[in-house]
Order: structure tokens, then C-alpha cells, then sequence
């Protein structure tokens, strides 16, 4: 399944361009990256390291409800929280949280069942 994931946000004044990077890249571990004039626009072609923190983090029902409820049909658009993505998990934002947001676009074909394997209906699975 070819994915292309686009991963972009703001360089706030006061924010380090490293660590925003090493956020993107704790989730994202082989985003490549490209820099703008205020902002990281980093790609990636793998769901693999975020499935497993939505796993680790039991957040899979929630994530499986942003996901589904951000299906276009072939691509996904959400947000996750900046400042909690600098320590390795993942929050989906709602609203403009104070240094921004980092902006995911999934783009592939059979979203929906990437949605089922990276964030199964866990009520299932009990």
C-alpha cells in the first residue's frame, strides 16, 4: 500500500527547529524533512511507529474516531498537539492550542482499512 504522508507545521520565534523535528521524527521515524521560511514540511511513507503509540497509549477508539471522521476518500486530514508530540505521544488537537498544531494529510488508497489495522474497533476485540 503506497502511502504518502505529509507532516507540516509552524516554527514559532521561540520554538527550536530540532526538537519540533525530533517530535515529528519520535512519531514519524523516517520523515525526511524540508524547511521553509517559519515552518517544517517533513513526508513519511510509513503508520507503523503511530500505530504502535496509539496502541501503547490505549487511545486506539479515540484515534479511530478522528481518523474515520477525517476520511475524505483517499486521504486523511488531522491534527495533533505540538507539545505533546515533543515527548513522543500523540493528542489530537480540537481547537488552536498555544504553539500549534503539527498537521498530518494521509494520502493512499483502502484508508479505511488502514484505519482498521493501525486503530481497530477495540470493542471488538475484547
Amino acid at each position: 500500500m503506497g502511502l504518502e504522508i505529509t507532516i507540516e507545521t509552524e516554527i514559532n520565534p521561540t520554538e527550536d527547529v530540532e526538537k519540533i523535528k525530533n517530535a515529528i521524527l519520535s512519531i514519524f521515524p523516517d520523515a525526511r524533512f524540508e524547511l521553509l521560511a517559519g515552518e517544517i514540511i517533513a513526508r513519511s511513507s510509513s503508520l507503523e511507529n503511530f500505530g504502535k503509540i496509539l496502541k501503547e497509549e490505549r487511545i486506539r477508539d479515540a484515534a479511530r474516531s478522528v481518523l474515520l471522521g477525517n476520511l475524505y476518500d483517499d486521504e486523511i486530514v488531522f491534527s495533533i498537539n505540538k507539545q505533546v508530540a515533543t515527548v513522543g505521544k500523540i493528542s489530537f488537537s480540537v481547537g488552536n492550542a498555544p504553539l500549534g498544531d503539527i498537521k498530518i494529510t494521509i494520502k493512499g488508497e483502502n484508508l479505511k482499512e488502514l484505519i482498521d489495522i493501525i486503530a481497530p474497533d477495540t470493542r471488538k476485540l475484547r
